[in-house]
């Protein structure tokens, strides 16, 4: 295994920042939206709750188009909670390793060994995924058929 340059490390944590902010916001966005597709569902029963002449199964339909928004708005809420944790976690780690990186501390060798031992992996992967490896071996079997 070979350890990334602290340079590319940088690099990896500032784009892990950059892309789980982005994730935050989209989920951010998201559940704004849902909000207020579950309001919209919410007008909309309450007004007829007082209607004269009312349908039932009118009222059942908008019960259960505002049971799916809130289902939803569940839904987004928890997305919402995991991108801000790991918005969180990119940033820890990216302090830690600029705090720690200059005094060589076992933490940033261990990050530079982790980053490099992801590439190769993936350098890895991707020449299993193209079929750039030796066949395997045929092997038969030790038992013999019945008839």
């Amino acid at each position: 295994m070979t350890a990334a340059s602290p340079k590319t490390v940088r690099a990896e944590l500032a784009e892990a920042l950059a892309a789980s902010r982005a994730a935050r916001e989209g989920a951010e966005r998201e559940l704004h939206r849902s909000v207020a597709l579950r309001s919209r569902a919410a007008e909309a029963l309450e007004r007829t709750a007082r209607r004269p002449g009312l349908d039932e199964s009118e009222r059942a339909v908008l019960r259960a188009e505002y049971a799916a928004a809130d289902r939803i708005v569940v839904q987004r809420r928890a997305a919402v909670d995991k991108a801000q944790e790991f918005e969180r976690a990119a940033s820890v780690v990216a302090g830690a390793f600029e705090a720690e990186a200059a005094s060589a501390s076992p933490l940033a060798a261990a990050l530079l060994q982790l980053v490099g031992s992801k590439r190769s992996s993936t350098a890895r992967r991707g020449a299993l995924a193209t079929g750039r490896t030796a066949p395997a071996a045929r092997v038969r079997s030790p038992r013999p058929r019945s008839a």
